[in-house]
């Protein structure tokens, strides 16, 4: 549960930095686009949290785990079509790489675990 909070914790970071960012250039790609694809990923991700929660305490089929990845799945193509419908390419490529930052923390969570364990086993 910890490395649950400290990834959502990063994420909400990096997204309130994209919006900032985004306001300081004036461009709606970054400011609507990422920002909102970064909330839509925390979001799923969150979801995913909770479904795995439900299928270890309730011993969940095969069938409730197939219909999680589905919403999902789902929530991301709507989020896409509506930003690629209602604006430009652009905007729907601000939005795919706002989908990308709850993995893009939990690379770099991965990144900065290994770069310690090399640090303490190679420079002491």
């Amino acid at each position: 549960m910890e490395e649950v909070k400290k990834i959502i914790k990063n994420s909400t970071i990096t997204s309130l930095v994209i919006l900032i960012y985004g306001v300081l250039i004036r461009s709606r790609e970054v400011y609507i686009g990422m920002f909102g694809g970064s909330l839509v990923s925390i979001l799923c991700f969150y979801m995913i949290y909770i479904d795995v929660k439900t299928s270890i305490i309730k011993g969940a089929n095969f069938k409730s785990g197939v219909l999680g990845y589905l919403k999902r799945y789902a929530i991301y193509l709507s989020v896409l079509a509506g930003a690629s419908y209602f604006f430009d390419l652009a905007m729907m490529l601000g939005t795919a790489i706002g989908l990308l930052n709850v993995k893009f923390n939990i690379l770099l969570v991965v990144l900065y675990k290994n770069l310690l364990k090399w640090k303490d086993k190679y420079l002491k």
